[in-house]
């Protein structure tokens, strides 16, 4: 059988594309703002509520990465029932969350608003990357997805560092960490229209709704037989597996930095929690991205998230033997070459594995399980670190968090590689497929 949308498949990067991957970016932007701009604002938010570490930790992370895991079940599963459908509500749970941000008065209500904000952002962490995969020509897959993932994830961070720094010495600050976290909306809100325009994706009109007219009508592309899905879960279990465990690696090693690293480290060697956020997103983070973004559809995912994670891993180790009592100028380094490597790799492909190995059936559930596995990895992060930071201090925890690294690298070994292959490769359809 010959490949249906091979046509689409080889097309050349056209304007579709670049709107579609900024697009479905704009949500992955919401969730690096909000999570950064929660710890940015971590003592103004702690002062104001009367919490403590892990009281404030819980209040601003836990109920936000709950709502993400609770989203990704919920569209995960509906995604089976059309992408466009629910390519707007995740924006919209994302606006009413965030902008509830600036009215409440007490602990309880910040956790409810912010589990609201999450619910838009878990659901959002399944359907962009989804939709954006299956929109994208074979070719430059890898680099559209980066761009739509982490790359504007830093982005958003940069953003909520911005905002901070321009109000938090300005005004009151029982004012300030509310607007920091309410303007949040802002971007969900500008892309809710938006995505309500683009058309259904060729993938799911062909697998899914099998409509050949619609994919004529809408896509230019003529398709004389309806291929036949079969998806067998013994085939994929153990893919599907590896991909969720990379993600829970990567999410306990990398959210301790988001959420601990512009107050508990950077105080620990004498720089301001906001500068030290700045220095680390434009020096570090976002170049990481960038170098990823246009190596991985040439190197393969499989190299630049194994060698990512064994950098991020001996980064973090020797900033805890020995930035730790060093200069803060030898400290910044360290943390900012695990960034880069972090970033370079897991940070913006982690996200690919549950998408690109699995057929379009059940692509909104394998991504789901991914994305909730990351969650559980921040949950566990959320949870146990300000506990261990506590009773055992933060050289002892940087070293546990480099090790847990350096096992993403060893899982990473065992997957698929993706690159430069159509995603209707992994559909399992009855017959083989011609590419």
């Amino acid at each position: 059988m010959k490949n249906p949308l091979k046509e689409w498949d080889e097309k050349g990067l056209s304007t579709f594309h670049i709107k579609t991957t900024l697009v479905a970016g704009a949500g992955t932007f919401v969730d690096g703002y909000d999570l950064t701009a929660g710890s940015l604002v971590f003592p103004l938010i702690e002062q104001s509520l009367g919490q403590g570490l892990v009281g404030s930790s819980e209040i601003l992370f836990l109920s936000i990465i709950l709502g993400n895991f609770l989203g990704a079940i919920i569209f995960g599963y509906l995604a089976r029932y059309g992408r466009k459908k629910f390519y707007g509500i995740d924006a919209m749970l994302m606006s009413i969350g965030a902008f509830a941000q600036a009215f409440i008065s007490t602990p309880l209500q910040l956790a409810v608003v912010r589990f609201l904000l999450g619910l838009g952002i878990g659901a959002d962490y399944v359907l962009s990357p989804l939709v954006n995969a299956e929109y994208a020509n074979r070719k430059d897959r890898g680099k559209l997805m980066a761009i739509s993932g982490g790359l504007m994830w830093n982005v958003g961070a940069l953003g909520s560092t911005l905002m901070t720094l321009a109000v938090v010495n300005s005004l009151p600050p029982e004012l300030a960490w509310r607007i920091v976290l309410a303007s949040g909306a802002i971007p969900a809100l500008i892309v809710i229209y938006a995505r309500r325009k683009f058309p259904e994706t060729p993938r799911y009109i062909l697998y899914i709704n099998k409509d050949s007219k619609e994919l004529q009508e809408k896509y230019g592309i003529k398709v004389d037989q309806i291929p036949n899905v079969k998806v067998d879960w013994s085939k994929i279990w153990l893919t599907l597996l590896l991909a969720a465990l990379t993600w829970y690696i990567f999410d306990i090693a990398a959210y301790a930095g988001v959420f601990f690293g512009p107050n508990v480290i950077a105080q620990s060697i004498g720089v301001n929690g906001i500068i030290f956020e700045l220095i680390v997103l434009l020096a570090f983070a976002i170049p990481g991205n960038v170098i990823s973004a246009f190596t991985n559809d040439k190197l393969g995912r499989k190299f630049v998230q194994a060698v990512g994670f064994t950098g991020m891993g001996i980064a973090t180790i020797l900033f805890a033997l020995y930035g730790l009592k060093s200069t803060a100028l030898v400290a910044l380094s360290l943390l900012g070459l695990s960034n880069i490597m972090s970033q370079i790799g897991p940070g913006t492909v982690v996200g690919f594995w549950g998408i690109e190995l699995f057929p379009t059936l059940v692509r909104g559930v394998t991504s789901a399980i991914t994305v909730m596995a990351g969650r559980l990895g921040v949950i566990t992060t959320t949870l146990l670190v300000p506990i261990i930071l506590q009773s055992q201090g933060l050289e002892f925890t940087m070293i546990l968090l480099g090790v847990i690294s350096l096992m993403g690298a060893l899982v990473t070994m065992f997957l698929k590689e993706p690159m430069n292959k159509s995603l209707d490769e992994f559909e399992y359809l009855e017959g083989e497929i011609e590419t």
